[in-house]
């Protein structure tokens, strides 16, 4: 069980969208756990000339690791316009390693994932370095899209055919191929629909795609639905589709 943030961004990066994931990686709920916050390593990813590199990544907690600081500096000095992707983690498939720790990078594409997917076919490429079902749809994705030439397509494609009809707690996941930021929120569990959430906040230089928390944000905040997918590109234009 994780927390996500993927942010659009024209001017320079906004350091302190990233407030929220140091917050909750300290005291965020997680349904069914006494003891609070999303411990188990973060990860943030943006893009260099359209290729993807991660900023930093850990298997700490970002509450209390100076690299996380380091890395948020770092964004800060990001050339727009741009789009980040950054997670922190509650682990609850695979255990906590480097190669468990989102977001993934296959091919250009990036992804990271709140949720567990049961049942995704194995990886026989070889390339897959974790145990982590969402390493997996990671992959699926990013071979998809050279089948289907954009990533909306991508995702709507491994959605339909690979995670539709199986089980699953949730799916929501947030993936970039650098020229769009894509989201999608699915999950089973109704009574845990506030925390399997996902968000949209349309801020003056910067549309943002977040869980629970929108710091830094005065602009206008809505919802995203279940089976909402939603595409958001550089120009900060915003387009919703529901699967």
């Amino acid at each position: 069980m994780c927390r996500l943030l993927g942010v659009v961004f024209r001017n320079e990066f906004p350091t302190e969208a990233l407030s929220e994931l140091r917050i909750l990686s300290e005291i965020g709920k997680v349904p069914g756990e006494e003891v609070r916050g999303h411990r188990d390593g973060w990860g943030i990813v943006t893009f260099e000339n359209g290729r993807p590199y991660y900023v930093g990544r850990s298997t700490k907690p970002a509450f209390k690791d100076p690299a996380f600081n380091e890395a948020v500096v770092s964004a800060g000095r990001v050339p727009p316009p741009n789009i980040l992707i950054a997670h922190v983690r509650a682990a609850s498939s695979g255990g906590v390693s480097i190669e468990n720790t989102h977001p993934f990078i296959f091919n250009g594409v990036v992804l990271a994932h709140n949720g567990t997917v049961t049942g995704l076919p194995a990886d026989r490429s070889g390339r897959a370095e974790g145990e982590t079902d969402s390493e997996l749809l990671a992959l699926l994705v990013s071979d998809r899209m050279k089948e289907k030439g954009t990533l909306a397509s991508a995702m709507k494609s491994v959605i339909r055919e690979e995670v539709d009809g199986r089980s699953f707690t949730a799916a929501i996941m947030l993936a970039s191929d650098g020229r769009t930021l894509v989201g999608y929120r699915d999950f089973t569990a109704l009574d845990r629909s506030s925390y399997y959430s996902l968000k949209l906040a349309r801020c003056e230089h910067s549309v943002r795609l977040f869980q629970e928390l929108a710091v830094g944000c005065s602009g206008e905040r809505s919802d995203i639905g279940k089976r909402e997918l939603i595409s958001v590109t550089p120009d900060l234009k915003v387009k919703t589709e529901r699967l």
